[in-house]
C-alpha cells in the first residue's frame, strides 16, 4: 500500500552521526507523529554477521528511536538465525506467546506465525499484550514473504496517540482505575481456554487466575469467564511522556461489525460476548470515546510496504501495530523478548487513597458474589422481587398499573412480564407470562397487558441494551410529568444520574395501545436509559434487572425534589453541566446499582417471606 501525498512529503532522510557504517544506508522515515530508524544494507551482507560488527552502533540507533527496520540484508535460511537475531539483540531469549489474544502458531524457537485472521480483515492498532499486567518490551517481524497488494503494519507512536485523544477521554480512564477486560472462553467462539491458559486441568487455572489475580467464573466443563482490570496508560521513565498503552477499543464488541455485534449480543447476551471491555470500576465505556481512540490511531499511524527479508526491531511500550487487509500470499514471523509489567512503570496518574477505597470496595462486593445471580430461574425470581419492591415504595398506586419486562436471554424476540389483572405484590416467578413479538403467551395463564406489550416489545427490539424495561404510573413520576416543561433540574448526585440520560415523550394521547405510537418512543429512547411521558409517568431501561429498576426508584426520588422545589419561592442553586455529568459517571454503574438492589431485595424477602418460597434451587442457565 503507497503512503499518501501528505505522508510522503513528511519522510526525512537523516544522518544520525558522521561515523556510522559505510556499508549501510541510514535515514528515518515517517510523518509528523510516528517514525521509524531504516537501516539498508549496501552490498551482500549477512545480518547476524553485520549486528556482530556493529553492535554499538545499533545500540544507538535503537536508544535513540526504538524502532528499526533493517532492510535488503540477506534473507534467513532457517527460523534458527531469526531466534538468534532475537537472542542477540535482547536481553535474554525470546518469550513464549502467554494470555494469547489471537490465533497464531508457534513454529520452533519460539516463534510465532502472525496473527492468523482473515486476510480480508484489519487488526487494530495495539501494543501487545497490554491488555494485561505483564508484557514482552521487544517485538520482531521477519518478512518471509510481502503480500501481492495491501498487508501493511501500521506502526504508531504510543505517546502520540494519548496526546491525540481528548484529555477528558484520557482522564476519564485513569480516574476511572483502567480498564476491566471480561472474556467468556466456550468452544463456540474465540479460542478455548485451554489455549489462553495453556492447561487442561481446572485447578491449575484457578491457581493462575489468582496469581494474576483475576476472576473465574465455571459456568461448566466447557465454558469459563474472566474478568480483570489492568493499566489503560504508563509513564515512560526515560521522555516522561504519557503512554496510551491498552486494547480497551479492540477488545469492546464495537470492534466489531455492527451486524455481527448485534447477532452476538442477541443470541448471547450482553454478559456472555466472548470478549469485552469496561472501565476499571466496570462502567460502561461510551462507543463514540472508542471510537475518538479508533481515531487518533488511524491519525497518527504511518504505514510502509513490506519487503522480502525486512526484519522490524520496535519497542512495544513507545510503538502500536497492526495489520491491513491484503491478497494473495503473506507471511510473517513473529518473536517477542524482554518480559516486563506495569511495576516498571510509573502510574500515569496518581493512585488516590479515594481511587483505592473505591477499588476495594468493588473487590469485596466482587469476591462475596452475589446471592441473586443471572440464570434464567433467577431472573424471573428477581423479576418477581422487584414487582413487590414497587408496591414496597407505593410506586404502583396499588393498582394493577405499570408493567416490568426482562428479555430472555439467548433467545430471539422472546421477554418476561408480569401478567394483566395481577396485583404487584401477588406476583411470583410462576405467574409471570412468557410472551414473544407477535403478543403471544408462550407460557402462562394470564393475558398481556396490551399497552404494555406495545411499548416494551419495540423498546426491547430498537435498543441492544435495553434487556429490562420498567415503567410505573408512580405519584411523583406522573405529576412531574403532567407539568408544562418536565425538564429534570440537577438539584442533587441522586438527580445527576439522569443529565443527558433522559428524553422527553409529549405526545400523550391516551394508552399507548398501537405499535406505530410506541415505534416513536422507542426510536425516542434508543441511546438513553429514562423516558419522561407526558402525563402518564415513567420508562426506565438498562442492560439488567437491577440497572432499570435502580434507575426507576432513583427516578421518583429526584421527581419528587424536583415538583417541591418549583414549589418555593426562594431560587434553588443547581449544579453546574460538568459537576452534574462527573457526578452521572461516578454513582451511575452498574455494580452500585446491584449493590442497593441486592439490600432493597433482602428487606422485601423480609416484607414478603411468601416470596422465598420460589427462591431458585438450581442457578443452572
Amino acid at each position: 500500500m503507497e503512503n499518501n501525498f501528505k505522508t510522503l512529503i513528511n519522510i526525512q532522510p537523516k544522518e544520525i552521526s558522521n561515523h556510522y557504517p559505510k556499508d549501510i544506508k541510514f535515514e528515518i522515515i515517517g510523518n509528523e507523529f510516528t517514525k521509524i530508524a531504516v537501516i539498508t544494507s549496501v552490498g551482500d551482507h549477512e545480518l547476524e554477521d553485520w549486528l556482530a560488527k556493529n553492535n554499538d552502533f545499533v545500540d544507538e540507533i535503537y536508544e535513540k528511536n526504538r524502532i528499526i527496520l533493517f532492510r535488503k540484508f540477506n534473507g534467513f535460511s532457517s527460523k534458527k538465525e531469526f531466534s538468534s537475531i532475537v537472542y542477540n539483540l535482547s536481553t535474554g531469549g525470546a518469550l513464549d506467546y502467554a494470555e494469547p489474544s489471537s490465533p497464531r502458531t508457534r513454529l520452533e524457537d519460539k516463534i510465532y506465525t502472525s496473527t492468523e485472521y482473515p486476510k480480508e480483515q484489519s487488526i487494530p492498532q495495539h501494543n501487545e499484550h497490554s491488555y494485561s499486567k505483564s508484557w514482552p518490551k521487544k517485538l520482531f517481524f521477519y518478512c518471509e514473504r510481502p503480500s501481492e497488494v495491501g498487508g501493511c503494519t501500521p506502526i504508531c507512536n504510543s505517546s502520540a496517540v494519548y496526546n491525540k485523544i481528548p484529555s477528558e477521554i484520557t482522564k476519564r480512564f485513569e480516574d476511572k482505575g483502567g480498564v476491566m477486560y471480561v472474556r467468556n472462553f466456550s468452544e463456540e467462539m474465540d479460542i478455548p481456554w485451554e489455549t489462553f491458559f495453556g492447561t487442561k486441568e481446572i485447578k491449575e487455572v484457578e491457581k493462575y487466575c489468582k496469581e494474576h489475580h483475576m476472576n473465574l467464573s465455571q459456568i461448566d466443563q466447557n465454558r469459563l469467564r474472566i474478568d480483570y482490570v489492568a493499566q489503560a496508560t504508563l509513564l515512560d521513565k526515560p521522555t516522561n511522556k504519557k503512554i496510551w498503552f491498552n486494547q480497551a477499543h479492540l477488545f469492546h464488541y464495537s470492534n466489531l461489525d455492527s451486524d455481527v455485534y448485534n447477532y452476538l449480543i442477541d443470541t448471547y447476551g450482553i454478559d456472555n460476548l466472548p470478549r469485552n471491555s469496561y472501565y476499571g470500576d466496570g462502567t460502561t465505556i461510551s462507543i463514540s470515546d472508542l471510537q475518538l481512540i479508533r481515531q487518533a490511531y488511524e491519525d497518527v499511524a504511518f504505514r510502509f510496504d513490506w519487503e522480502q527479508g525486512d526484519l522490524l526491531m520496535m519497542d512495544n511500550i513507545n510503538f502500536t501495530h497492526g495489520r491491513d487487509p491484503y491478497d494473495g500470499a503473506r507471511q510473517l514471523y513473529v518473536s517477542m523478548s524482554e518480559e516486563d509489567g506495569v511495576h516498571n512503570y510509573l502510574k500515569a496518574a496518581a493512585t488516590t487513597k479515594v481511587t483505592e477505597a473505591r477499588k476495594n470496595t468493588a473487590s469485596f462486593f466482587i469476591i462475596n458474589e452475589s446471592k441473586y445471580g443471572d440464570s434464567k430461574a433467577m431472573l424471573k425470581y428477581k423479576l418477581a422481587l422487584s414487582c413487590r419492591m414497587l408496591r414496597s415504595l407505593q410506586l404502583d398506586e396499588g393498582s394493577i398499573s405499570g408493567h416490568i419486562s426482562m428479555k430472555v436471554p439467548n433467545e430471539k424476540n422472546l421477554f418476561w412480564v408480569n401478567p394483566f389483572g395481577i396485583l404487584f405484590d401477588e406476583i411470583t416467578p410462576d405467574n409471570l407470562i412468557l410472551v414473544n413479538n407477535d403478543g403471544e403467551v408462550l407460557e402462562g395463564d394470564y393475558p398481556i397487558n396490551v399497552a404494555g406489550f406495545c411499548i416494551h416489545s419495540e423498546i426491547h427490539n430498537t435498543s441492544r441494551e435495553a434487556n429490562c424495561i420498567v415503567h410505573t404510573h408512580s405519584p411523583w413520576g406522573t405529576l412531574f410529568s403532567s407539568l408544562e416543561k418536565p425538564e429534570i433540574l440537577m438539584l442533587d448526585q441522586n438527580s445527576c444520574m439522569f443529565y443527558d440520560n433522559y428524553v422527553l415523550y409529549n405526545e400523550f394521547d391516551g394508552p399507548v395501545n398501537t405499535t406505530d405510537r410506541a415505534i416513536k418512543l422507542a426510536e425516542k429512547l434508543r441511546d438513553k436509559n429514562i423516558a419522561v411521558l407526558a402525563n402518564h409517568g415513567a420508562i426506565s431501561c438498562g442492560e439488567s434487572i437491577e440497572t432499570a429498576m435502580m434507575y426507576m426508584i432513583s427516578l421518583e426520588r429526584s421527581f419528587r425534589l424536583n415538583v417541591l422545589a418549583r414549589q418555593m419561592n426562594e431560587k434553588v442553586n443547581l449544579i453546574d453541566s460538568k459537576t452534574a455529568q462527573n457526578s452521572k459517571e461516578w454513582i451511575s454503574n452498574p455494580m452500585g446499582f446491584k449493590i442497593e438492589f441486592d439490600a432493597l431485595a433482602r428487606r422485601i424477602e423480609r416484607e414478603y417471606p411468601d416470596i422465598k418460597n420460589y427462591y431458585p434451587i438450581s442457578l443452572s442457565i
